[in-house]
């Protein structure tokens, strides 16, 4: 079964391509900039040039595929533009190109953030969607729903959510994460107790290739976490630690942030701004809710079961930024997201 993994130099794609090459099944590469992809063709990986915003870009690259796994996205410093015609349109395109060619199956990376901002516990697939006024969270929405309505159209869709990915090759989650800490920046939202759904990208490339082997998986929708009710206080503390600083302590009342990320909505949207402000809707998700997210389907119909646990996955991700000295790790620049 050959697999085709766009976004194949990503963090998650790359570790896809890692997955599948260790299982020793043939992989096809799509990436937009040809010369990242010359480690992979070293590898045996065969590597196609195009972007996914331009329906031309799957031109021929489907033939002899049987799944593909669609892990291209836009992410980080990027215009509201650029992530729909990426997030978005991109998804529309690889659809289409599958409706046409025809006997394709299709795993779709997603996000919980599709949920919104909100305290759950359980977090299901169930749930509805609720939109967050982030919009690397709410095109996410848009493309499930697309991904759905290809599959009632024939193309064998799975959607995976992954929690907050961590791991080798992450350059925005945690270095920020780790950054805040250093400078003696970081502030909890609301409590220290928020559970924070984190799952190290091995095991999510893991859930994205047991989708794509599980026939009764098309049209379904998995949460994909550590299945941990690990803390934010526990994860910074545990990270403040093995940064040698002292551990946060300070605690703002929701309502700060939160009117924080009001006001400054309000100054972009009117021109009077035209920078994020110091907290962000994606921030004060992940740092202002509590969330529980159910990862039972995936385990009971995928045969998923995590594989690092954060006391092992941190560690070793913390390791991989200070050898390939990314700055967040000491102290200077921040790496943005």
């Amino acid at each position: 079964m050959k697999t085709l993994v766009t976004g194949a130099t990503g963090l998650v794609g790359s570790h896809v391509v890692d997955e599948l090459l260790h299982r020793n099944e043939p992989v096809r590469a799509l990436v937009r900039d040809s010369a990242r992809g010359t480690d992979l063709e070293k590898r045996g990986v065969e590597v196609f040039a195009g972007d996914v915003r331009d329906p031309a870009a799957f031109d021929g690259v489907l033939k002899d595929v049987d799944v593909i796994q669609h892990c291209a996205a836009a992410v980080g410093h990027f215009t509201k533009k650029d992530i729909y015609d990426t997030n978005l349109s991109g998804v529309r395109n690889l659809l289409e190109a599958c409706r046409r060619e025809g006997g394709k199956r299709v795993v779709l990376v997603s996000s919980v953030n599709v949920l919104g901002t909100r305290n759950l516990d359980p977090a299901t697939e169930d749930l509805p969607y609720r939109y967050s006024r982030d919009p690397a969270a709410d095109v996410k929405i848009g493309a499930e729903h697309l991904a759905l309505d290809y599959d009632r159209l024939g193309v064998a869709v799975t959607i995976v959510r992954p929690g907050f990915i961590y791991g080798p090759g992450d350059t925005r989650n945690l270095p920020k994460l780790a950054d805040a800490i250093v400078r003696g920046k970081f502030r909890f939202m609301g409590s220290r107790d928020n559970v924070v759904p984190i799952v190290h990208v091995e095991d999510v490339a893991q859930a994205l290739v047991l989708a794509a082997n599980t026939p009764a998986a098309a049209g379904r929708i998995y949460h994909i976490t550590d299945g941990s009710r690990t803390t934010i206080g526990e994860l910074v503390d545990f990270l403040a630690q093995h940064l040698g600083c002292p551990p946060p302590q300070k605690v703002l009342p929701y309502t700060v942030p939160y009117l924080a990320c009001v006001v400054f909505d309000l100054l972009n949207k009117t021109g009077l701004r035209k920078r994020p402000g110091p907290v962000t809707r994606a921030g004060l998700r992940f740092l202002g809710t509590s969330r529980f997210v159910d990862i039972s389907r995936a385990r009971n119909e995928l045969g998923y079961s995590p594989r690092v646990l954060y006391r092992d996955g941190m560690a070793a991700a913390l390791q991989w930024l200070k050898e390939h000295q990314l700055e967040a790790v000491h102290g200077s620049a921040t790496t943005s997201s």
